[in-house]
């Protein structure tokens, strides 16, 4: 039945819904939360337009939960064990504008056939490639064993608060997937651990070099592309050689300028997803990295060494000693998302550690205060993720391998993930995306986009994935 759906028939409103979709702003912003719109109004209106469509293509079982999530069921209603499909469509934010060749919310397909936005990659193509796949079922009248819940979060990028609601509100699911990312079936997902780091942001005051302010990053799961620094007792036409050459030697880009009797320094870095740390290119580390050649006093030297020494390239807390490795999960990975320094306040850095088995938060948060005591304390996210291991012989992860072979005449890549999906969300739940492995990632970075040769084979894939869960399980 399946191999008889049309696909390419769907292709133009597909692509016509992504791009509204992808033109819609959905990044969390706490400063315009209300209660209609608890995450910002951008979130929201990504929301209401999935469940707009659903209601305009004639889904009847939809609806949503405390403005948070939305869903949309088919299949016999009474079903006892029914399968999680999970999606979000809340997007990171855009902090390396002056990077991207469009403008990250005005959807732009070029030559290489590409779709250019913000979303593309993570994860708005395949949000509809998913809620195509589920209409095709719908419209082919394919029956079903177990009904389908395609559940859409808005808060992914952040606090996961949305699906805590769904589940409150909705009942547990045991068994699904979330078709986010790479077509890598993840059986297992490291844990998230995030610890905000405090201290004094000090100058001696009688020494001439001084740290006014410093500054990368907005959010936690982010590598940072870009950093700024204000420093005093320097003179510009001493920094500009040194950092011009420090910028050819690291092939990196940057400009330093002449503020009233301070000096204003930018780094543009490599911005990547937190979970690749070792993609990118943090531009708080190098900047501090280039910074520490100077002789400034008290907290800003700490502060500087320990960004650009103790932590530069050392995305897998090897050289710190924070990140732990064993052989289920592999190595941890270490980001440093958010870095605040202004002189006199409370200075702020944002650790991110993507965990395997070996690591334990309260033990590396001993430790980080151990090596660094000029720190004044340590807060733990109670939202981090402890790690998600569901294995490779799982019967879930045997029919999506197998659905997938199908397709494509190939067993999928299987491994585990730095990443979070919600797949963790469900007992028997894994992350399984469809944009092929031979591709590389792109999200959270500049000039995020989407393959549209991909769209084939994506709705293809989940039609059959979907349909191996519902009638196999």
């Amino acid at each position: 039945m399946m191999n008889t759906i049309q696909t390419q028939l769907y292709y133009a409103d597909w692509l016509k819904d992504l791009k509204n979709l992808l033109a819609i702003p959905s990044v969390r912003d706490d400063a315009l939360a209300t209660i209609d719109a608890p995450y910002g109004p951008g979130p929201k209106a990504a929301l209401d337009f999935m469940m707009a469509i659903a209601e305009r293509d004639g889904f009847e079982n939809i609806g949503t939960v405390g403005n948070r999530a939305g869903f949309i069921y088919v299949g016999p209603e009474n079903d006892t064990q029914p399968i999680g499909v999970i999606v979000h469509v809340d997007v990171v934010p855009v902090n390396d504008l002056d990077q991207w060749q469009t403008d990250p919310f005005t959807p732009t397909v070029k030559t290489d056939n590409h779709l250019y936005a913000r979303g593309a990659d993570d994860m708005k193509s395949t949000v509809m490639l998913t809620y195509y796949a589920i209409k095709a079922i719908q419209d082919a009248k394919i029956p079903l064993k177990h009904q389908i819940r395609f559940i859409i979060g808005t808060d992914e990028e952040s606090e996961w608060a949305d699906m805590h609601q769904y589940f409150a509100e909705e009942g547990p699911l045991h068994y699904g997937f979330s078709p986010d990312g790479s077509a890598n079936l993840s059986y297992g997902e490291k844990g998230i651990s995030q610890l905000d780091l405090y201290f004094d942001s000090s100058n001696n005051a009688d020494n001439p070099v001084q740290l006014l302010n410093f500054h990368s990053g907005t959010a936690t799961n982010v590598l940072p592309g870009f950093a700024t620094a204000t420093v005093a007792g320097i003179e510009v036409d001493t920094l500009q050689p040194l950092y011009n050459h420090y910028l050819k030697t690291v092939n990196l880009s940057g400009n330093i300028s002449a503020v009233d009797d301070f000096v204003k320094l930018n780094l543009q870095g490599v911005a990547t997803h937190a979970a690749r740390p070792e993609t990118g290119k943090n531009a708080a580390t190098y900047l501090a990295h280039f910074l520490n050649n100077f002789d400034f006093s008290s907290n800003a030297t700490k502060f500087l060494q320990f960004i650009g020494q103790t932590l530069h390239e050392d995305p897998f807390g090897e050289k710190s000693g924070y990140g732990k490795a064993e052989p289920k999960l592999g190595k941890t990975s270490q980001n440093i998302g958010i870095t605040d320094f202004v002189a006199t306040k409370t200075g702020h850095i944002n650790l991110n550690f993507r965990y395997s088995l070996a690591f334990n938060e309260p033990k590396t948060v001993k430790q980080i205060l151990q090596d660094e005591p000029w720190l004044s304390k340590i807060t733990r996210d109670p939202a981090g993720l402890t790690p998600h291991y569901v294995s490779q012989d799982n019967k879930l992860v045997t029919l999506l391998a197998q659905a997938y072979q199908s397709i494509t005449g190939e067993l999928p890549k299987q491994g585990i993930n730095g990443g979070a999906s919600f797949g963790r969300l469900m007992p028997n739940g894994v992350g399984f995306g469809i944009i092929p492995t031979s591709e590389p990632s792109l999200a959270h970075q500049a000039n995020e986009s989407f393959n549209l040769d991909n769209y084939d084979t994506g709705m293809h894939l989940l039609i059959a994935e979907i349909l191996a869960l519902a009638d196999n399980l």
